[in-house]
């Protein structure tokens, strides 16, 4: 695919998808900013790991709730690696717990969404006017099938990654004559990331739900992130891309 050394910002680049999704691109020929709030020592393992690729690469320590640290973050970026052409909003955060919206404090509705809804606009509005400016770009978001399906116990995580969604149709609206294309892809499970952090027993019954009866690998996810990142996607934007294995299907 044409990548043209095209620099790639990737939020929660730290975790077990995220890493992947890091250094498939860089495999691809991107240079990789990693970005993380929590595990920073995470980010620059994998950015270790680009390096001995021979590739360019970087770690930031990012917030993406902080505008202004989002800001900072992408202009530490255009100083080391060069104005970022490829954003993927892969941080989140609310996946693993399981409480009814009764029971669901104010702080954890007021967390998830702004890491998971907040913070894509955030990266988005920074990112998509110098896109637009240069002709070029593409913005990929990470969503669940929770925000098409609904979750039990999932309130602020499912409507969050459904806001993703009509955050995703939105920009791709704005930004299709300038260049720049928006996808979201929608997830089912995934054998990496937070899904790791489910329960044995529900991690069963969840992979159950799905046709294939599996997890999806990193490896699956990543693939569509570097062709969704490349020129070759060019005619495809505003696209809620189902990767789940059949999860929205009916299975008996």
């Amino acid at each position: 695919m044409n990548i043209k050394q095209k620099v790639v910002l990737v939020t929660g680049g730290s975790g077990g998808l995220g890493g992947a999704h890091c250094l498939s691109l860089a495999t691809a020929g991107f240079k990789v900013a990693v970005a993380a709030c929590n595990h920073f020592d995470k980010a620059k393992v994998v950015v270790e790991k680009i390096k001995q690729m021979g590739k360019p690469a970087m770690a930031l320590k990012m917030d993406v709730s902080n505008i202004d640290e989002v800001e900072e973050s992408i202009s530490q970026v255009e100083n080391t690696l060069g104005p970022v052409d490829v954003l993927v909003n892969n941080a989140a955060t609310g996946i693993v717990r399981a409480v009814t919206i009764v029971k669901t404090k104010m702080q954890d509705w007021a967390r998830d969404i702004t890491v998971n809804l907040t913070g894509p606009f955030n990266t988005i509005k920074c990112c998509l006017p110098g896109m637009m400016e240069r002709g070029w770009g593409r913005i990929i978001n990470i969503s669940s099938i929770a925000g098409k399906m609904g979750g039990a116990g999932q309130c602020s995580y499912a409507t969050a990654k459904a806001g993703l969604i009509g955050l995703t149709k939105t920009v791709a609206l704005e930004s299709a004559r300038k260049g720049v294309t928006c996808n979201v892809l929608v997830l089912g499970p995934m054998d990496g990331g937070a899904f790791h952090e489910v329960a044995p027993e529900f991690q069963e019954r969840i992979i159950r739900t799905t046709a294939v009866r599996r997890a999806g690998t990193p490896e699956e996810l990543s693939h569509m992130v570097v062709f969704l990142a490349s020129e070759e996607s060019s005619y495809i934007t505003g696209e809620a891309i189902e990767i789940s294995g059949g999860a929205g299907l009916f299975t008996f």
